[in-house]
């Protein structure tokens, strides 16, 4: 099976500093291969110092990134990127302004490479709360932040302090739950970390998905190849993006008696992501294999896995 591609969507009101977002990705790549879909090349003011070279809609970047207008049609267009054998990495697309970025989201499911990562969106901290009290356009700034995964808070360096916590305060009361980020500079390397749950032994699917309906606000994105107790042949693929999670089995059975770790990865905010919250949430999913266990897996015939050494 072809390697599954992320996309994430870039919403925001107009204004709201997208296109600072996109030119800020597109120069620190950092050997991530994006392809960015946008409705207008002029809008993006790429960086001359990037660009490769341009055939028609598309224009290609010395990093190996490369943007490709939308055109009349956001679903041929994704669906030639996950055809290509040369494909990106990951896909963003820069929805327009006046969009709902949650209906467009709706176009990760067009192809089987790809996938839903997340839902972006990008607020201004000097206008938002005026535009979403606005009689014409509140209700669409309301609706995009609604439908978040993540909102990042734009241009912070040009407002002063109590402004930003005042829009946070605001933001959080009328999108309970929300992922802030502040974004002066968008160094992405600071703003989020990780924590990783590894286990040798196969994990309890039970307790597992348990953990999954549950998980703290604070994660912003999950993902894991893991074995499961109930289902030792088989490898799972677990995705976690905003509230959504889904845990599937690949298309083919793999050997029991391999050294398949299961590994799952939960990436945050740095200062809200709390490992030690993560390791209790977290306890029982990977677990000393009892009686009842070795039996299911002796009876699929395969040998009980050993623990571990220190």
């Amino acid at each position: 099976m072809a390697e599954q591609i992320p996309v994430a969507v870039i919403g925001g009101y107009l204004g709201a500093g997208k296109t600072t977002l996109l030119n800020r990705l597109l120069s620190e790549a950092q050997g991530v291969k994006l392809a960015v879909l946008i409705n207008d090349f002029g809008s993006v003011n790429i960086d001359a110092a990037l660009i490769a070279g341009r055939d028609g809609e598309t224009i290609s970047l010395v990093n190996g990134c490369v943007c490709c207008s939308i055109g009349d049609n956001l679903g041929l267009a994704l669906h030639d990127l996950a055809e290509r054998s040369d494909g990106p990495d990951r896909i963003l697309i820069e929805a327009s302004g006046v969009a709902d970025p949650a209906r467009i989201a709706d176009y990760a499911g067009s192809h089987p490479r790809l996938t839903l990562d997340s839902i972006v969106v990008v607020a201004d901290p000097e206008t938002v709360r005026m535009r979403a009290r606005d009689k014409y356009v509140g209700d669409l700034v309301r609706l995009q932040l609604a439908g978040a995964d993540l909102i990042v808070l734009s241009r912070t360096d040009i407002v002063d302090a109590e402004t930003c916590r005042a829009v946070r305060l605001w933001i959080e009361t009328e999108v309970p739950g929300a992922r802030l980020a502040l974004s002066p500079d968008l160094d992405h390397g600071r703003m989020f970390t990780s924590w990783t749950l590894a286990s040798e032994l196969p994990l309890d699917g039970t307790a597992l998905r348990a953990a999954l309906a549950t998980l703290p606000t604070e994660i912003v994105r999950a993902k894991g190849i893991v074995r499961l107790l109930e289902a030792p042949d088989r490898r799972f693929v677990l995705q976690v993006a905003g509230g959504r999670w889904s845990l599937d089995a690949e298309d083919k059975d793999v050997d029991p008696l391999t050294k398949t770790r299961s590994v799952i990865v939960c990436i945050g905010l740095t200062g809200q992501l709390d490992p030690a919250r993560l390791d209790c949430h977290f306890t029982g999913v990977a677990r000393t294999v009892g009686p009842a266990d070795l039996v299911e897996l002796l009876r699929r015939g395969a040998s009980p896995p050993r623990e571990p050494h220190p």
